[in-house]
């Protein structure tokens, strides 16, 4: 960022916005009261502001809760300056929203280790001594949706093919637990069904399946994950 800018910081609006977007969101919940004085004040041109955020200790988890009552309480008396700060906080505040969403949540891989979790004793121990041979799924939770790759074993000439499911879109999510190998042991997986679109037929409705020892532990993930879709869709 300094070399961008010459060192001497972001010159004009559009410069500003720029570099704030190129911000990381994680980073800045974690500024010291100086950090936010040297990485948004001066960088933003409110240099006069340094003592009246200093005074308040505002550090970079409070400065993305700032609101306008709070900047008129610590002195920001001009309007324009005021009004700027507080668009430059909404920049930031929503590159932090759409951050949260697409931060891994869980990640594993199917078929997962141990004979309960594959279709028969070939592809177990093809699992072990070589993974390549057999059909993967790399599946990735994020707070938007779900995410997987299903990887061709390597001997097969077709690409990787990705499945995305959109918690908007997601209808209904079911575990299950199943005995396997005369029942000596147990599967836990994950059904998900999800439409194609927002008005979809329930004939329209696609099955996923992801079994996997952290099933449970998915399940509600995926449940609190689906929660916050829809509040922030309502």
């Amino acid at each position: 960022i300094n070399a961008e800018y010459g060192g001497g910081g972001p010159t004009n609006t559009k410069e500003i916005e720029e570099y704030l977007l190129h911000l990381d969101p994680s980073e800045i919940t974690k500024w010291t009261t100086q950090e936010v004085c040297s990485q948004f004040l001066e960088r933003c041109h409110f240099h006069y502001l340094i003592e009246n955020f200093t005074v308040n200790n505002i550090n970079g988890k409070v400065l993305l809760m700032l609101e306008e009552p709070n900047l008129v309480e610590m002195g920001v008396n001009v309007i324009g300056d005021r009004l700027m700060v507080l668009s430059y906080l909404k920049l930031l505040r929503k590159k932090k929203i759409e951050s949260d969403k697409m931060a891994t949540l869980w990640q594993g891989e199917t078929p997962a280790p141990g004979l309960q979790y594959s279709e028969d004793c070939g592809q177990c121990c093809a699992r072990i001594c070589c993974p390549c041979c057999i059909t993967r799924k790399q599946w990735r939770i994020t707070g938007q949706g779900i995410f997987y790759r299903i990887v061709p074993p390597c001997s097969w000439f077709t690409t990787v093919t990705q499945e995305y499911i959109d918690f908007r879109f997601l209808k209904d999510i079911e575990l299950r637990t199943k005995n396997n190998c005369a029942c000596f042991c147990q599967s836990h997986e994950l059904i998900v069904y999800a439409g194609d679109q927002g008005d979809s037929k329930p004939e329209d409705t696609s099955q996923h399946e992801l079994i996997h020892p952290d099933a449970h532990k998915v399940e509600k993930i995926v449940r609190t994950a689906w929660s916050n879709a829809r509040l922030v869709a309502d």
